[in-house]
């Protein structure tokens, strides 16, 4: 099923707390950015297994925090109070603490595509098995 949230526009933020409307009974949400093709699946797995154990989780490819995220649902309320286009930046800086850090080998956690020019030098790069 496909929503559209009828606020885009607005900004991220506002984005994000649609999509917590839509699934806010569940246990948790994982923060995934459909500008990053090439997170490998093991990660997106990993970032959901440690919700099981973690309120926040997060992957770290050579000490960089990337994408996705996970939340638990003790942070329901903060992700439907979003607004603007920061998404979720502010729940992490205030929680840094709560951060349960993954370190894994997958450089896709930090690859972003917002312009065709991104994906220059980008081609030859293997990232995926």
């Amino acid at each position: 099923v496909v929503k559209i949230c009828p606020r885009a526009q607005d900004g991220m933020g506002i984005s994000l707390a649609f999509a917590i409307t839509e699934a806010v009974d569940a246990d948790g949400w994982i923060i995934a950015l459909a500008d990053m093709p090439w997170i490998k699946v093991e990660t997106i797995s990993a970032v959901a297994t440690a919700l099981t154990e973690s309120s926040i989780a997060a992957p770290f490819y050579a000490g960089k925090r990337g994408h996705p995220v996970g939340f638990s649902d003790l942070y329901r309320n903060e992700l439907l109070a979003l607004s603007g286009d920061e998404g979720a930046k502010s729940i992490l800086q205030k929680n840094a603490s709560q951060i349960r850090r993954l370190d894994c080998d997958d450089p896709g956690i930090l690859l972003d595509i917002d312009r065709p020019g991104d994906l220059h030098g980008l081609r030859n790069i293997r990232v995926r098995p």
